[in-house]
């Protein structure tokens, strides 16, 4: 077993860990998972592969489904792997050949619940892994800088996201599902915590090992991960900031997603989402 933190003369070097997720086996995933290990040699990169329900039943009890041994949960990995199990056998096999562990995550409604997808991983495989911070990376993000010159300066805080802040009214998650924003709210006060909700855009966030050995052992409420996370975790004490990441943003628009161009123009920026453009750089 690792020291979880090495000594460089007289300087800690802080132990991160990449999740590195995606939903779907195409050149571009694969390409942005090799290329992100080849960059960050020092950093452990664990590739998730979501195969939880996108549509499911029971939606709202599905908000609630944290931990990793729930039913629910259980029954849907089942079904998926079966129904994709040349596809998830194919995969492991041509990532341990190059070094990588496979992660299937079966959590259901997987966009709204990443921090569950979070939680579940570390339940199912995360305690074995020998890191201080783990870094929640999805495919389309594309970095010019590594993990360690990204994330070094933030790791005098427990978490930190893009666009941290408190979360205003006039967000269009602010009550997703319905509801929700009334649940997280009741679930801080019944932790004794101040009733305040914040946000943060969900990719690239930042979460150390000590949050998530303490998110593992609650029960959440009903909401949408990027209010519910910032707010459980601010909630419960611990230190969040938001990570200046200028180039990382919201957009479902293709068209407005980053170019190869752009990721050339600014390079000093060092991490851009979304990047679809298949390319090195």
């Amino acid at each position: 077993m690792q020291r979880r933190v090495q000594l460089r003369g007289d300087i800690a070097l802080v132990r991160f860990l990449v999740l590195y997720t995606f939903h779907r086996v195409d050149a571009l995933s694969l390409h942005r998972l090799m290329r992100l290990a080849r960059m960050n040699p020092n950093v452990t990169v664990v590739p998730a592969l979501g195969i939880g329900f996108k549509k499911p039943p029971l939606k709202t009890l599905i908000y609630r489904s944290s931990g990793y041994s729930t039913l629910l949960n259980i029954v849907c990995e089942k079904i998926e792997r079966i129904r994709r199990k040349a596809e998830i056998d194919a995969l492991k096999d041509y990532l341990e050949k190059r070094g990588f562990l496979l992660h299937c995550d079966s959590t259901t409604l997987g966009m709204d619940n990443q921090d569950l997808a979070i939680v579940n991983w570390f339940l199912s495989q995360g305690e074995k892994y020998d890191f201080d911070f783990l870094i929640y990376f999805e495919y389309d993000m594309f970095t010019t800088k590594t993990i360690e010159s990204l994330y070094e300066a933030y790791s005098k805080f427990d978490a930190g996201f893009v666009d941290y802040r408190e979360a205003s009214p006039f967000w269009d998650n602010y009550d997703r599902p319905r509801g929700a924003r009334r649940s997280v709210v009741q679930w801080l006060k019944h932790q004794g915590s101040l009733p305040i909700t914040y946000a943060g855009f969900f990719p690239g966030n930042m979460i150390s090992r000590k949050a998530l050995a303490c998110l593992s052992k609650l029960d959440f409420p009903i909401g949408y991960c990027e209010m519910r996370l910032p707010s459980i975790l601010t909630g419960l004490g611990f230190s969040c900031t938001n990570l200046d990441f200028p180039m990382v943003k919201w957009t479902f628009n293709k068209n407005e997603a980053f170019s190869k161009n752009d990721v050339e123009k600014r390079p000093d920026y060092g991490i851009f989402h979304p990047v679809y453009d298949d390319f090195e750089a």
